[in-house]
């Protein structure tokens, strides 16, 4: 397999010298003069199509600088569309946007009971008006030695997974634009992805780019609003974290047992630290506020206002602490080297199908620590008769949303008599299949499928209101709680969000019940 790194210049350089490296190290390192130029029409065509064409010795080829609808795994080389693309389906003129130049360092080394090839690219990349260091460091080989290289790598200097392509990164010096992100928002499933692994992979690599993109925003704040676009970029982790753990909830079963539980808990301590940075920041910026609209010139809750901003600073702080450090950098790794890892993907026959819930989780499930990630579904057991055969990936996504869709269904049943735990149930299993749901849209029809999930969100949404008052009570402990400095003010946002919640509650039914009539497009 191949892996690739990012690291500035210096870092890279310390790299040869590190002395398990040096101590498995096969002979010398060969080292030689590279020299990479991106072509562009004036109008910047090809950028347009996030193509470009490069030039590196003589040869050209057409590879991508972005992802299209097509799989690109993060931590692997641009999808090259053409080694020798033909003159005249190209645009016309083509010249030189940018360029890297510098040297090529090649060494073998024995790690983990097998060899791997350590590459790394050391120089300047250069546009017409800037210019600036860079590196990329280069692994293959057998799976466990390219990981084995690559957390000790990691572990030594500050290597990680790139957010960009070193093409994009050039052509963004070159436009003066910043790099378009790899992958946003929800994973959609390519015409390509036609098995369970790769669909996983695919879904898995997506969010990995996801997270990866969002993670500078938090550590170095630019533009986008009074904080530089912080909030955001947390409540984008975050949910980019919770569809992960869930499409590890889904695809568990169809894995050899464990596959899943490096990546798990990875996601799991990273959801840990988003969690209350993303709570405060709601509380802060969203809940209070709206109080304070309510009651204006409340000085009470203006000094309980600054004290949430303070907790929240704490917590964004904590936060970019554990992005700025190796365990970070590890887990972006681990998460790579999984979505292009082969080993995993044969899965036992018996183990083809997605398991129901386990049997003995509650109908509606207690209000956990809002710190924690809730949509991870636990441990379930593999039911019914072994397969001969793996399940075919529609029909394991048909089963999967079935499954999910009849236990909402069957928790919310007299929902206008549930009380407030047994609805948080209910949201927990309507973020289950609305996940599942986003993952698979493309296998079905279209419209049915936005439509359907659209009413899951609407339904997510009024049944957030609630949540957001179970985590505001949570918070306000944090605060000192109604007996503490604070107890006026804690007392107002207690009230005001009781009775939101009270005003609300029609509006769930009324939305549950739209939801619950309308056909299950998979069937």
């Amino acid at each position: 397999m191949e892996l690739e790194l990012a690291a500035d210049a210096d870092a890279a350089a310390l790299i040869v010298r590190l002395k398990p490296l040096v101590a498995s190290r096969d002979g010398r390192p060969r080292s030689h003069a590279i020299k990479i130029v991106w072509h562009d029409s004036p109008e910047h065509a090809l950028l347009a199509d996030g193509l470009t064409l490069a030039e590196q010795g003589g040869a050209r080829r057409l590879e991508r600088v972005n992802p299209g609808v097509e799989t690109w795994l993060p931590a692997q080389p641009p999808p090259v569309l053409s080694d020798a693309p033909d003159p005249a389906e190209l645009p016309s003129p083509l010249a030189p946007l940018a360029a890297f130049e510098g040297r090529r360092s090649v060494s073998v080394h024995h790690l983990a009971e097998s060899a791997v090839t350590l590459t790394i690219d050391r120089g300047t990349l250069r546009a017409v008006t800037a210019e600036r260091l860079a590196a990329r460091i280069g692994l293959s080989g057998e799976e466990q030695a390219v990981r084995a290289a690559a957390t000790l790598i990691a572990g030594a200097v500050p290597a990680a997974v790139p957010g960009f392509s070193l093409a994009a990164e050039a052509i963004a010096m070159a436009t003066g634009a910043a790099p378009q992100p790899r992958h946003l928002g929800a994973p959609v499933l390519p015409e390509a992805a036609r098995t369970v692994p790769e669909a996983l992979a695919h879904i898995l690599g997506h969010l990995t780019d996801v997270v990866l993109a969002h993670a500078p925003r938090v550590l170095a704040p630019r533009g986008g609003g009074e904080d530089g676009g912080v909030h955001n970029a947390i409540h984008q982790m975050r949910v980019a974290v919770r569809r992960a753990r869930s499409a590890v909830s889904i695809f568990r079963p169809a894995l050899a047992a464990g596959a899943l539980d490096a990546v798990n808990d990875g996601l799991k301590t990273l959801g840990g630290r988003l969690g209350p940075a993303r709570d405060w920041d709601v509380f802060a910026d969203e809940t209070v506020p709206e109080i304070q609209e309510a009651i204006p010139g409340d000085e009470r809750l203006v000094r309980l206002a600054a004290a949430a901003s303070r907790q929240r600073t704490m917590h964004r702080k904590q936060l970019a602490a554990y992005l700025a450090s190796p365990a970070f950098r590890q887990l972006g790794i681990d998460l790579a080297w999984f979505t292009a890892a082969q080993g995993w993907r044969a899965a036992p026959p018996a183990e083809a199908a997605p398991a129901a819930d386990a049997a003995s989780e509650p109908l509606a499930e207690p209000l956990a620590d809002p710190s924690a990630d809730p949509s991870a579904e636990p441990l379930a057991e593999v039911s019914g008769e072994p397969r001969t055969e793996p399940m075919s990936l529609e029909q394991f996504a048909d089963t999967v949303l079935q499954q999910r869709w009849k236990k909402l269904v069957s928790t919310g049943k007299r929902i206008e008599e549930l009380d407030i735990p047994a609805l948080h149930g209910v949201r927990l299993r309507a973020k289950r299949v609305r996940y599942a749901a986003e993952m698979f849209a493309t296998l079905h029809d279209g419209k049915a499928a936005k439509r359907f999930i659209e009413r899951l969100s609407d339904l997510q949404e009024r049944l957030g209101v609630l949540n957001d008052g179970a985590v505001a009570s949570h918070l306000l402990l944090e605060l000192g709680g109604p007996g503490g400095r604070h107890g006026y003010a804690c007392g107002l946002i207690t009230g005001f969000m009781a009775a939101r919640a009270r005003r609300i509650r029609p509006r769930i039914v009324k939305t549950f019940q739209r939801f619950r009539r309308q056909h299950a497009y998979w069937t």
